[in-house]
């Protein structure tokens, strides 16, 4: 039983509304000429051809890279709302507002920080560094919100989070992106102590659409103070080669609501009453035995995500799925993000997409100078 309110690749259908139109790069000449020099492009392919091969779609946003330079196109997006307009439209009071519930039953704590299946990072360990919650309007004019980290790079302003927040792709083939994006790390009650982050650009894969691919990477804006998101939060290792046997070991994110099932009695159903169940406080889940169960990509037999026993729900969808975590320091290496959840053997599972090598593609391509 996924989100079918939230994640997109479960038959809830797309989001609705006015696409706002990406602008695309033409292919990454220089990128190509770097391997293959000059030659190899006036000899073999012309620039169209090349063009056609890689499927490039400009308004879809498709940007694309010559055949075994890169593993796979790349989807750029830039976001032209000036960050003036972006921090005028989410006011304190829309910030507190986004999926507020109200008083429903409460989710007990459990007794280990280290079989956790969804609670508060309350007096568990240090903040998880860059950590936060990311705003946006959906294309049908919803405010929603997700989670993002952010992760280490020279430029310390890139951010990892799950592409499905922020895209959708229509059964005519039409795209649609969320807009007014803005990165709270540290979020909590309604402010954000750690600054306010507008955002420029996303890089994604191509497969970022596929439910087994979900990772997208989002470049900040400096603060009203100039400062950098990663010098201000901090940042968390990342990696893209953890084996699928190697698995996550916690998961953090602000959800806005719960996948309550394996929890006895049971609340009503998608729904706790908890301040870190309204998107309010971070929550976390953590496990000493992550499995490959049950977390197959919509349509599909074959398991392909980390799920960890975890009632969090949407809202939790890009935060970081982690290894080698430190209670003590908060810093830990980000192997996946948060994607979807389902129910296994009656329990709530939460599933991490891994990031892999054509995610490595568009992390290097955000961060490189040209990017």
């Amino acid at each position: 039983m996924p989100w079918n309110d939230h994640c997109l690749f479960t038959g809830g259908g797309a989001l609705s509304g006015p696409a706002s139109f990406p602008k695309c790069l033409p292919v990454q000449r220089a990128v190509v000429e770097e391997k293959y020099g000059p030659p190899f492009l006036q000899s073999v392919f012309r620039l169209s051809q090349l063009k056609q091969m890689c499927r490039v779609v400009s308004f879809a946003g498709i940007c694309c890279y010559a055949p075994e330079v890169l593993a796979a196109a790349l989807s750029e997006h830039f976001y032209d709302e000036s960050p003036e307009a972006v921090l005028a439209y989410w006011t304190d009071e829309k910030l507190q507002a986004v999926n507020d519930k109200g008083d429903v039953p409460i989710k007990p704590p459990v007794a280990d920080p280290l079989n956790s299946d969804g609670d508060a990072w309350e007096r568990i360990g240090a903040s998880p560094a860059g950590v936060g919650r990311l705003f946006f309007v959906r294309p049908n004019g919803q405010d929603a919100s997700c989670t993002a980290t952010v992760v280490e790079s020279a430029s310390r302003d890139v951010i990892v989070t799950a592409m499905h927040c922020l895209h959708t792709r229509s059964e005519q083939g039409d795209d649609a992106w969320s807009d007014r994006l803005l990165f709270l790390p540290a979020f909590r009650d309604g402010t954000g102590p750690q600054g306010r982050y507008t955002i420029r650009r996303l890089v994604a894969p191509e497969g970022a659409l596929e439910s087994e691919r979900d990772g997208a990477f989002l470049q900040a804006r400096v603060s009203s103070d100039g400062a950098n998101v990663g010098d201000v939060a901090g940042q968390q290792a990342i990696r893209f080669d953890a084996p699928l046997s190697a698995g996550p070991r916690i998961t953090f994110g602000y959800p806005v609501w719960a996948n309550a099932y394996g929890i006895l009695p049971p609340p009503p159903p998608y729904d706790l009453g908890n301040l870190e169940y309204s998107g309010q406080r971070l929550a976390y889940c953590a496990t000493q035995r992550p499995v490959i169960n049950g977390c197959k990509a919509f349509g599909s037999d074959i398991d392909r995500e980390w799920g960890l026993p975890c009632v969090q729900g949407p809202g939790s969808s890009g935060g970081p799925a982690m290894i080698d975590f430190d209670f003590d320091t908060g810093l830990g290496t980000v192997v996946g993000t948060n994607n979807m959840g389902v129910v296994v053997d009656e329990r709530a599972n939460l599933c991490a997409s891994p990031l892999d090598k054509a995610g490595r593609e568009a992390f290097e391509y955000i961060t490189s100078p040209r990017g």
